[in-house]
């Protein structure tokens, strides 16, 4: 790059002059905003949308006081959040048809897992939809769980302060998306495991889904769920053959001698 190109000179005037304009403007104001709105105008593709030209040029037009413009404002912000509204409700975070009655099933079995370590049900729904869908919205998550925006929200908070759950904020809308990045193996040091007969009971039920699954792999949400749904299965087998090996131990059959003699 070169710096001492006039060019480049000419970009550090522009610069000075739009600061200082700023600062005259806003008494002060704030340069750490400036230079993040300046950033952003820079480099974000949306700002070279000639719609978006025509909106502000039709806006400074209409406005003829601060009054008028919060009325105005108050009711573009509405219409933000209708299309956000719609984005979300036409996104594929809601599996069809069967697929979404599997899902539904799966999610009761972490639940219930969930539940065998004190966890209640917000918690246990949020680590099971995160982990089939690997990312989703705080909006999303409600629409899915049915649970409250303040008990989504409060237990996000204490997820997000885990190394399980990366948080990121969404570029243009005042909301967050939440992906979930462990493992199988994660999963059960976070969720607890079944005793043996649900271990048992919930391969048998992931089993008997799995070629009805199949019947609906043109569905949207079909491939990640028959992943998860092999993972859970190799889950619980793994948890019934440690049962079985704990209880087979020696240190297990003692304790059950020392029972019988008291």
């Amino acid at each position: 790059m070169k710096t001492d190109s006039e060019e480049f000179r000419h970009i550090l005037e522009l610069t000075k002059s739009i600061t200082q304009e700023y600062l005259s403007q806003n008494k002060g104001g704030n340069v750490i905003y400036l230079k993040e709105k300046i950033k952003d105008f820079l480099i974000n593709p949306l700002w070279n949308n000639e719609s978006l030209h025509q909106l502000k040029k039709k806006v400074i037009e209409f406005d003829n006081n601060d009054n008028e413009f919060s009325i105005l404002w108050k009711t573009i912000e509405e219409t933000f959040d209708l299309c956000y509204a719609q984005y979300l409700k036409n996104k594929s975070h809601i599996y069809e048809g069967k697929v979404r009655v599997y899902e539904k099933r799966l999610i009761e079995i972490l639940i219930e897992a969930g539940k065998t370590k004190g966890q209640n049900a917000v918690f246990g729904s949020i680590i099971g939809y995160l982990l089939l869908h690997g990312s989703l919205s705080q909006t999303q998550l409600k629409e899915l769980t049915g649970f409250s925006k303040g008990a989504i929200s409060q237990t996000l908070k204490i997820l997000s302060r885990t190394p399980a759950i990366k948080k990121e904020s969404i570029e243009g809308v005042r909301e967050n998306i939440y992906t979930f990045g462990a493992t199988m193996a994660d999963i059960a040091s976070n969720i607890g495991s079944y005793k043996s007969e649900s271990n048992e009971l919930a391969i048998k039920f992931l089993q008997s889904k799995t070629q009805e699954l199949e019947k609906y792999e043109d569905k949207n949400g079909h491939a990640i769920l028959s992943k998860r749904i092999s993972d859970m299965i190799n889950f619980f087998d793994y948890n019934v053959k440690l049962l079985d090996k704990i209880n087979e131990s020696s240190f297990i059959r003692e304790l059950k001698e020392d029972e019988t003699r008291i």
